[in-house]
């Protein structure tokens, strides 16, 4: 098997390294700011005019996005299985192509190869929108997806709108036709439970990322690194209040998997919608590549082992880390870096929490610097003064 180096892919992970490297240095970051907010009317002008651009290809070439893009059978597929009564599990009714560039393009059919909740909503969603016709559907109800995220993402980031909306609209449109759309909701929407509720914050955020862990499998990590950043918060803090809260929450979201999965198969979904994305032989008829560490990986039989192992060792070292950001970074670069690629959703999830993190050290150094100017003035000035005034 020949390479196959994502080059966009491992591009974006070098940049989302880089830029959590220099989140953690005040002075390159401050000069990295100054120099976005002195040239911002610039930044902006060249968003909108790629997000015009790309939008209007969008629509122009909106049937050569379809073609390229195989999410949409696979949904369309199995949405169309689970509303006539079958189980997508176990019934191959999801096309995969083979060859997809050559001339010798042919197609095979395969389980369904995303976990159930997400061909719950989905086949949910084909009922309501179903009457667009396919895929026109399913790039609706994506870019409603997004839309939400993105709007509770700018609460949590706070930047201007000037420039965020054509940057939302672009990623939006990369996403209409996946449906990591969904995924992307449902975390966005557990970190702003986590951040902006004042009751029961951690319990609804694990709930929230249950429900992205049962849409996409490497949603797991955040929500893994989660429960144990607030179990270990309330054993620190012998809160025996907090650590119940987590516990039932935790416990919930476990029942709740299991009634989710288990009216279609555990062990069908587990090979379908995990295992799948495990090795190059099971992802026969779809998309993979990635890095160069997945990409050697996968010439051996214990690439399974030796993936899950780097990503143990990501979670129980995120232990030395204080914040529960840099903890997520840690383990889902860890993911991705030994991953077999077959979505951009985890650079847009590490992203995410990348943005949140940089906004917190912002947030951080603002405030010690309001502190340090209203701080009061030296000891021997006060007394220099206090000298002044018995004269």
């Amino acid at each position: 098997m020949g390479l196959l180096i994502d080059i966009f892919y491992n591009g974006v992970l070098a940049i989302l390294v880089a830029l959590w490297i220099l989140g953690t240095r005040p002075a390159r970051v401050g000069s990295f700011v100054s120099a976005l907010k002195k040239y911002r009317r610039v930044v902006a002008g060249l968003l909108w005019a790629v997000f015009i651009v790309f939008a209007s290809c969008f629509v122009l070439y909106f049937d050569y996005f379809d073609e390229v893009h195989d999410i949409d059978e696979a949904v369309e597929g199995g949405a169309a299985a689970a509303a006539d009564g079958l189980n997508p599990y176990v019934v191959p009714v999801v096309p995969r192509f083979m060859e997809r560039y050559s001339e010798n393009l042919t197609w095979s059919n395969g389980t369904y190869n995303y976990l159930p909740l997400d061909l719950i909503v989905y086949t949910a969603a084909r009922e309501v929108f179903g009457f667009l016709g396919a895929p026109v559907w399913f790039v609706a109800v994506n870019l409603l997806f997004s839309a939400g995220a993105f709007y509770l993402f700018r609460e949590l980031v706070r930047v201007r709108w000037l420039s965020y909306l054509p940057f939302a609209g672009i990623v939006m449109l990369f996403y209409a036709f996946d449906n990591a759309s969904l995924t992307i909701l449902l975390i966005v929407a557990s970190m702003y439970c986590y951040k902006r509720l004042r009751s029961y914050p951690e319990a609804i955020a694990i709930l929230l990322m249950t429900l992205a862990a049962l849409t996409k499998a490497y949603a797991v990590f955040p929500l893994a690194v989660l429960v144990l950043f607030e179990l270990q918060k309330a054993v620190a803090s012998r809160n025996l209040v907090s650590f119940s809260r987590v516990a039932v929450a935790s416990a919930m979201g476990a029942g709740i998997c299991l009634a989710v999965i288990l009216p279609f198969g555990f062990t069908e979904v587990l090979d379908s919608a995990v295992f799948f994305h495990a090795s190059e032989d099971a992802r026969v008829g779809t998309s993979f590549g990635g890095t160069l560490l997945a990409e050697v990986a996968l010439d051996s039989d214990l690439f399974t082992y030796a993936a899950a192992a780097v990503v143990g060792l990501a979670l129980v070292s995120s232990f030395l880390l204080r914040n529960m950001n840099d903890r997520v970074l840690l383990v889902i670069m860890a993911f991705m870096l030994v991953s077999v690629k077959s979505s951009q959703g985890t650079l847009t999830v590490a992203g995410i929490f990348l943005a949140i993190r940089l906004r917190e050290l912002a947030d951080a150094r603002k405030a010690a610097a309001q502190k340090m100017q209203a701080s009061p003035l030296p000891a021997e000035n006060s007394s220099t003064e206090a000298t002044a005034q018995g004269e």
